[in-house]
């Protein structure tokens, strides 16, 4: 019996998708990776200058540029199609020019025949993540989002340098879009199951961290501070992407916050947004519905308003 492999495809060699592919091979999360992109020489260079590295990797993985039948049989398809963002331009501005791109590709991946899993990190996140699903009439645990995967990492590093608590000690995610409308349910922040604002209420002179609207500017900012230093954000977004392909690919059963479709949960008819949900080998097994308090769910449903929005506009365009 042969041995099943773990294979992935990715669209678009860009800054992001390359970086997706290094983080994998390197982890040994994949065994093949294939990359399309439209500029078909740039998707061949990727390819073999990370192959290039595999040399020195401790596992073997089959990194190749092919078309999207060559990903038929992939157990998932990652988006990082189209390009990255301009200074101080947000996620939703660069919405035009993704779905674009996206009425290109979607064509092209019903013809292909692939039947696995999507992982959709283009941008505007959500928005992409829920046009897809709605132009190739998927089951909606199919289809995710990077999200907020990102936003909540850049949460963990504040709160981490300011609390000097390990982030692996921190659970902290936020909510609604990967963009400037998210927003942190607080009362869900923890340390060891202790709410943060009630640890540095308590402890003084032990804890201290920033005002929680100064928190939230500051992770809303982080992409637009590494945008206007390097001219885009890589690494850590293809890291939280990663984390997501292996909780898919190894069955973890891991809850992350990712942009999925909400159908009756939160006050939300049925659009995407980053939630906490549980991951595995078939995509998402479970949407959790946390309690948010008046104000959380307020600040949750103005994001929502703002998704709703824009994804109105997206199947127009």
């Amino acid at each position: 019996m042969a041995i099943k492999t773990r294979k992935i495809g990715i669209m678009g060699a860009g800054n992001v998708g390359p970086h997706v592919a290094l983080l994998l091979a390197a982890q040994g999360a994949a065994d093949e990776i294939v990359f399309y992109d439209i500029k078909q020489e740039k998707a061949a260079a990727e390819a073999m200058d990370i192959r290039d590295a595999v040399s020195y990797f401790p596992h073997h993985v089959d990194v190749y540029d092919g078309s999207m039948e060559d990903m038929k049989d992939a157990d998932i398809l990652i988006n990082a199609s189209g390009r990255t963002r301009k200074p101080n331009q947000t996620r939703l501005d660069m919405l035009d020019e993704s779905v674009a791109v996206c009425k290109d590709l979607v064509p092209r991946i019903a013809a292909s025949g692939f039947n696995g899993i999507i992982i959709s990190i283009s941008n505007p996140c959500d928005i992409i993540a829920a046009y897809l699903q709605n132009r190739l009439s998927w089951p909606a645990q199919k289809i995710i989002g990077s999200g907020t995967a990102l936003d909540s990492a850049r949460l963990q590093m504040q709160l981490s340098e300011q609390l000097h608590i390990s982030r692996r000690s921190l659970t902290a995610y936020l909510l609604g879009e990967h963009g400037d409308s998210s927003m942190i349910p607080w009362s869900h922040v923890t340390a060891a199951g202790k709410p943060v604002l009630e640890l540095v209420r308590e402890n003084p002179g032990v804890y201290q961290m920033d005002p929680p609207d100064v928190i939230l500017e500051k992770v809303h900012r982080g992409g637009y501070i590494e945008n206007a230093g390097k001219g885009c954000t890589e690494f850590g977004v293809a890291s939280s992407t990663c984390e997501i392909v292996r909780a898919i690919l190894h069955n973890e059963h891991k809850i992350l916050p990712c942009s999925v479709k909400l159908e009756n949960l939160y006050g939300v008819r049925s659009d995407f947004a980053s939630v906490p949900v549980r991951l595995g080998a078939c995509g998402v097994e479970d949407v959790l519905e946390i309690h948010l308090t008046d104000t959380e769910h307020e600040s949750f449903m103005n994001s929502m308003r703002v998704l709703h929005e824009h994804f109105e506009k997206a199947l127009t365009l």
